[in-house]
């Protein structure tokens, strides 16, 4: 794992916003920041669905920046984040992944109490502007589909609890 750049660092073309995604199975919570932190979109909620993030998509259009310009983070939450993140991805964002337990620690240092989807957004985005937030790696195409066979393969298609009638 690296470490981020700072916002004013992140490669190439100059970072004009900072967005943290909470990522859960049904909705996503998603911010939107300034590299001096203030907060341009506070936390909204929107599905993780094609339909929700067509949602923060419609924000992130409405920024005065290229998606070059534009660094979004997210936590790996088990297979969650993997389409919104690839979908963002293609279109030219800046993707960074995070794991949640170094977010849950960055939430911790900076004395926060209260953990909420919303809340976890702006964590998620505080950490990356600091510069102190640690990359995620992301397997290619061909890895990720060797990885779901695997899994696929083996996976007990018949429990030890399970009865047969």
């Amino acid at each position: 794992m690296e470490t981020t750049p700072s916002a004013s660092e992140a490669s190439g073309a100059d970072v004009k916003y900072v967005c943290g995604i909470d990522i859960g199975s049904q909705s996503c919570s998603g911010c939107i920041t300034r590299p001096d932190k203030s907060v341009v979109v506070k936390s909204i909620t929107f599905a993780n669905a094609r339909e929700g993030w067509k949602v923060w998509e419609e924000k992130l259009s409405q920024l005065d920046a290229a998606p070059n310009q534009i660094v979004i983070g997210m936590e790996a939450t088990s297979r969650y984040h993997e389409n919104l993140y690839h979908e963002l991805e293609q279109q030219g964002y800046q993707m960074r992944l995070l794991h949640p337990g170094q977010t849950h620690h960055f939430h911790q240092q900076q004395g926060l109490r209260a953990k909420t989807d919303r809340l976890d957004a702006m964590t998620i985005a505080r950490a990356l502007l600091s510069g102190e937030a640690r990359v995620g790696y992301i397997p290619g195409e061909q890895v990720a589909t060797y990885r779901e066979l695997v899994r696929l393969h083996t996976c007990d298609p018949f429990p030890r609890n399970y009865a047969l009638a």
